[in-house]
């Protein structure tokens, strides 16, 4: 049995548990973050209600986009906290955050300069592409918070520390809700914003998320352990590793996630019920999935730590 300090998995049922349960929660969250939005702007209207389903799985590509680089990522710290090397640890984790923002940077720039042209030409309601367009450049800010967000959950899953991803999971859901309300109808004193009062309260719950793991890692005394922040500079070496794990996993969530989207498109021309009731079923998809994605979470991570500790011979049982 591995000690409860060591960052050294076992092979057992209770230590898949103990890891999946908490992904499944923080996945879950989210997922209800989705419907609560929904909610609140299907009784807003159901024109944004049908928007969110379009800008919602295109916000949803680039989420996945840095949910494949947080996989890479929590595989790489996996390994070697199956070797016992904590001092690596921080060198992955800071190359992963470089490789994040870069993405952010790229994906913000993308949706301000291409996505206009590109939604105004297949949408075909003009007044919905331009209600789309003004979410979304709005929305895509919140990137640069999700990303690091998720680089930290990669860091806790790949340490065997799942267990603190709810405090932040947490901080999201209730912060949403509580800036949902209040800028998409105008309550406690907020300006009322409609569809664009979603997207500043999902950046406002991304930002709340990324802040309150970064204070539980502090004070739990993770940053300290791995030396987090003493790694600034850019080794191409380590970011080398975490691209040739990590791009595949995020061309095959892409593409998926972009099939999605043409079909979100395609729905849009039947009218804006077809596209809310559409926008709904997606999410009700989600919650059924997260089951099944955070024990797919739970072997990627568990597998790369018992390859780390050299006992290949129990991969196969363990998956």
């Amino acid at each position: 049995m591995a000690s409860p300090h060591s960052l050294q998995v076992d092979t057992t049922y209770r230590q898949i548990i103990k890891l999946a349960l908490p992904i499944s929660f923080a996945m879950l969250i989210p997922q209800f973050n989705f419907v609560t939005t929904n909610i609140f702007l299907g009784h807003y209207s159901q024109e944004s209600l049908a928007i969110a389903g379009i800008t919602g799985v295109y916000y949803l590509i680039f989420a996945m986009i840095g949910f494949g680089l947080n996989n890479g990522l929590q595989t790489l710290i996996a390994r070697r906290a199956g070797e016992n090397r904590p001092e690596e640890i921080g060198k992955i984790f800071s190359q992963g955050i470089y490789i994040a923002l870069a993405i952010a940077a790229f994906s913000i720039l993308l949706t301000w300069v291409l996505a206009p042209t590109i939604l105004r030409q297949v949408i075909r309601s003009a007044d919905m592409a331009e209600k789309a367009i003004n979410f979304l450049k709005i929305r895509i800010w919140g990137l640069v918070f999700l990303y690091i967000y998720q680089m930290r959950n990669a860091l806790l899953v790949g340490t065997n520390q799942s267990k603190y991803l709810v405090f932040g999971t947490l901080a999201e859901a209730i912060t949403n809700i509580i800036f949902d309300y209040g800028f998409i109808f105008g309550h406690f004193g907020f300006t009322e914003l409609g569809l664009n009062g979603a997207a500043l309260a999902s950046i406002i719950a991304e930002f709340m998320g990324m802040f309150v793991i970064f204070v539980v890692i502090w004070r739990k005394g993770i940053s300290k352990r791995f030396a987090l922040f003493s790694h600034f500079s850019w080794n191409v070496p380590i970011v080398k590793q975490i691209l040739s794990i990590s791009t595949p996993l995020i061309f095959q969530l892409a593409v998926s996630l972009i099939s999605w989207e043409f079909f979100y498109i395609l729905v849009e021309h039947h009218g804006q019920e077809a596209l809310a009731i559409s926008n709904i079923m997606r999410n009700i998809f989600g919650i059924v999935g997260c089951i099944s994605w955070s024990f797919a979470a739970t072997t990627a991570t568990m597998v790369s730590n018992v390859i780390g500790q050299g006992k290949h011979e129990k991969v196969q049982s363990l998956i």
